[in-house]
């Protein structure tokens, strides 16, 4: 769990998707981080895909550092990865505008799910920019490994980061990630 929310979170450092919070191995659904967004005015194709890589590197340090994945990175919707970054692509290439296929047409549904199961195009669509994104995420926590072994080891020993202490360590990992 601790490499899994440390590939979150270098992810977002690195991608400046934000300003961390929290960062815990110690919540009642297991891992969780807390960021403030500070870019939400802004949301290009660029700044969604960068959200997907940030979302998709719990899942690929996981496979980086440990060689297989958990369960942590599905599950319910509600605390689930995959499930959120598969909402934020299916919403990128169906209402967006930046569809690969048809992106002029709108295609809004209260049933995302049954969408991609009828639109066999729009499923591969969704499917191709869920796997760049996670590639893209293979790549960032596996250049920045240092970084990801230095805050989960710092999560195993401390549970939780936040405050001042998480301040700190981010200037640490700030300085890990430019080397």
């Amino acid at each position: 769990m601790a490499i899994h929310e440390a590939g979150h979170a270098v992810a977002r450092l690195c991608l400046g998707l934000g300003t961390l919070e929290m960062i815990t191995i110690e919540a009642a659904e297991g891992g969780a981080i807390s960021w403030r967004f500070d870019r939400l005015d802004d949301q290009t194709e660029d700044l969604l895909t960068a959200v997907l890589v940030a979302t998709l590197a719990g899942r690929a340090a996981e496979e980086e550092f440990i060689g297989a994945v958990a369960a942590s990175s599905g599950g319910g919707p509600e605390f689930s990865d995959l499930a959120l970054a598969t909402d934020i692509a299916f919403k990128m290439e169906a209402t967006l505008g930046f569809g690969h296929m048809r992106p002029l047409l709108y295609r809004a549904t209260r049933e995302p799910a049954l969408l991609r199961a009828l639109d066999a195009d729009l499923r591969e669509s969704v499917d191709e920019r869920l796997e760049a994104a996670h590639a893209a995420a293979r790549k960032l926590v596996s250049f920045h490994r240092n970084a990801v072994e230095f805050l989960a080891a710092n999560l195993l020993t401390h549970g939780t980061l936040e405050g001042a202490q998480l301040d700190q360590l981010i200037a640490q990992i700030k300085d890990r990630i430019r080397q």
